[in-house]
């Protein structure tokens, strides 16, 4: 005996009997003006399911411009599951279960997005697994009434999850290596190459003998090199900020327009705050009809799946187990979803995020105004500023990043590293692009530039998505530790071979590109060493007025410096007077604090890069003071590392 899922009612079905569900509109008043329901839903009335609803779903369809099927369904009148099986009872076909295998070779994106593969030889004689759509399902309704088909019927979700489970290996490997088979030279799977290396080597051999030879000469080299990266650094900075403008409003979208999106959350140990990521997601102003929510769960979590599983999912979402496999990254979770998004756009979402409400509408108007534009970051916001002097840093930090720095790179049309999270794409480009690198620990900023350098415009809106910053030491080292690891991937990976390089970006494009990379990677390695260096420089001009040695460079080095600190306070400044945030001069005093302690991560990240390059260290979200401390009044343990 079988079971068929209504919202909030379980019902059995006993072979082709058709027993009742009293299953009400809810009290809702509703007048139509059309008494017929959709011939591809009209059969569920004898399932039970109230005429009203039904005409109510195919009024929505109208108004929405999609299926009544999907209408239904995306109101959540009614499982997805719950209406796949009373068709297969309809037409006297079985509910495809996964006990029969599907042929070899079956193309999975083919066959999520056509809702079909065909079953390899097995003693039911069933030839196909159906989950029709649209004009197919209506096609089928009339085909069955002449006669029983070879084909088992399955909901999308469902015909999608039993692929996985027959081909779990080759779909772990297809997530792992989607970027490695389209372009190795992408991937930082191979790490340095041998030219690099050798290079690295054969230049650290003669800074030795320099060094040995001439201690004064090399140091004039290292400083002249330093120079050139950071003031190549400084200029970026500095222009993106200046070219930050006002962002264009664009006409909003009729519902009936709007384009199907596919969001996408990787979870892994985050039971504690998925309850708090569907409560967000479902708080979008966006038609459920045209929504496409991936949820991404790791084999070995239990604890997430149970945590998904007992909230009773609308269809919209889709919960996706991954397979067991290497690397257990994001990206590779990433990818996973990607293979079966359904979506035209795309949008990338964190367990801990709460985007603004309108902000795929936003986004949506955005692309179709800008068809040159293919993808779109949102701004990050940190909810939890006040809860220690790390999160109150990185509320900072993000306000600048994301308020001036990549609108202005984006106003200039340079590369961006993107953001982790609110990151919008056109499914169709992101495809083309390979996806996310699943060997990389900073995937975002990896693809930021590899979208730049295929030709890919990234644009930037004014939307926000409210976000945990850690606020707990180990925390925060850990997320700080696997960040600069990742700008050091990005680095190997993109200066790999750089007259491509030169001929995919262009001279000023190339230029940006290394400055951001390069920038971020020696500004957390020496950083910190070369302003207290140049703060010894200026006590030592200051009080011993006949020092000359290198006097030159001590003037150049200091100008510098103090170019690089207008570049940071100014900014701070600008954002926190825009905010409203208060304690602007506690952060600029404690800025050279933070530097030190991102610096001490660059280090340890640099030593990861060489023993464990693809390790992922976890950062644990639901962990805002005010959400432990309504958890210590309630006896609710704290959260698990997700």
């Amino acid at each position: 005996m079988g079971h068929i899922y209504f919202v909030g009612r379980r019902v059995s079905l006993a072979g082709s009997a058709r027993e009742k569900i009293n299953d009400s509109v809810g009290g809702e008043e509703i007048h139509f003006d059309r008494l017929r329901a959709p011939e591809e839903i009209a059969f569920l009335e004898r399932f039970g399911v109230d005429r009203e609803r039904l005409l109510h779903a195919g009024e929505t369809a109208r108004r929405l411009n999609v299926s009544p099927k999907a209408a239904l369904l995306g109101e959540g009148w009614i499982t997805e599951k719950a209406f796949y099986t009373a068709l297969a009872v309809e037409i006297g076909a079985p509910y495809y279960d996964g006990a029969l295998r599907a042929e070899e070779g079956v193309d999975f994106e083919a066959a999520v997005a056509t809702g079909y593969f065909r079953l390899a030889p097995n003693p039911a004689g069933l030839r196909a697994v159906l989950a029709p759509q649209g004009a197919a399902l209506k096609l089928l309704l009339e085909t069955s009434a002449r006669g029983r088909l070879p084909i088992a019927i399955a909901s999308r979700q469902r015909l999608a999850a039993c692929l996985r489970a027959q081909f779990a290996a080759p779909m772990a490997e297809a997530a792992a290596y989607r970027l490695t088979d389209r372009d190795p030279a992408f991937s930082a799977i191979s790490g340095a190459t041998i030219q690099q290396s050798l290079l690295l080597i054969l230049t650290l051999a003669a800074m030795a003998l320099i060094g040995a030879a001439a201690p004064t000469a090399l140091k004039i080299l290292l400083t002249l090199l330093f120079w050139g990266v950071f003031s190549c650094s400084v200029w970026l900075r500095s222009m993106a900020v200046a070219a930050r403008g006002a962002t264009p409003e664009n006409e909003p979208i009729e519902e009936a327009e709007l384009p199907h999106y596919t969001i996408v959350a990787p979870l892994y140990r985050e039971g504690a705050v998925v309850a708090q990521l569907v409560r967000a997601l479902d708080s979008l102003d966006y038609p459920r009809a045209k929504l496409d929510i991936k949820l991404v769960v790791e084999g070995d979590d239990p604890e997430t799946f149970a945590a998904l599983a007992a909230l009773r999912l609308p269809a919209c979402f889709d919960v996706i187990l991954a397979p067991e496999g290497a690397p257990k990254t994001k990206p590779r979770a990433l990818n996973m979803a990607l293979a079966a998004a359904r979506g035209t756009l795309l949008v990338v979402y964190d367990a801990e995020d709460r985007p603004a409400p309108d902000q795929l509408k936003l986004a949506a108007a955005h692309f179709a105004a800008h068809p040159d534009v293919d993808c779109i970051q949102a701004r990050l916001i940190i909810e939890n500023r006040t809860d220690s002097w790390l999160t109150e840093m990185t509320a900072v930090e993000y306000a600048v990043l994301f308020d001036l720095f990549n609108p202005g790179l984006a106003a200039l049309r340079l590369p961006i590293g993107l953001g982790g999270t609110s990151n919008h794409f056109r499914v169709r480009a992101l495809r083309e692009a390979g996806g996310w690198d699943a060997w990389n620990v900073t995937e975002d900023a990896d693809l930021g530039i590899r979208l730049a350098r295929l030709g890919m415009r990234v644009d930037t809106i004014d939307s926000d998505t409210l976000e945990e910053a850690a606020h707990e030491w180990g925390n925060w080292f850990r997320q700080r530790v696997r960040w600069q690891k990742g700008w050091m991937q990005v680095l190997i990976v993109h200066s790999r071979q750089p007259r491509r390089l030169l001929r995919e970006l262009g001279p000023w494009g190339t230029l940006s590109a290394f400055s951001l990379i390069a920038g971020c990677v020696s500004g957390g390695l020496f950083g910190a060493l070369f302003f207290w260096d140049t703060l010894i420089r200026m006590a030592v001009a200051f009080f011993a007025p006949g020092y000359a040695n290198l006097w030159y460079g001590d003037i150049v080095t200091i100008g510098l410096m103090l170019w690089g600190v207008q570049a940071e306070v100014v900014p701070t400044v600008l954002v926190m007077r825009r905010r409203r945030m208060p304690g602007m001069a506690r952060v600029l005093l404690t800025l050279p604090a933070s530097y030190i302690l991102i610096s001490l991560a660059s280090w340890v990240g640099l030593f990861e890069l060489l023993l464990r390059p693809f390790h992922w260290g976890k950062t644990e979200h639901g962990r805002e003071k005010a959400k432990l401390q309504r958890g210590a009044e309630v006896g609710v343990v704290a959260p698990v590392e997700g």
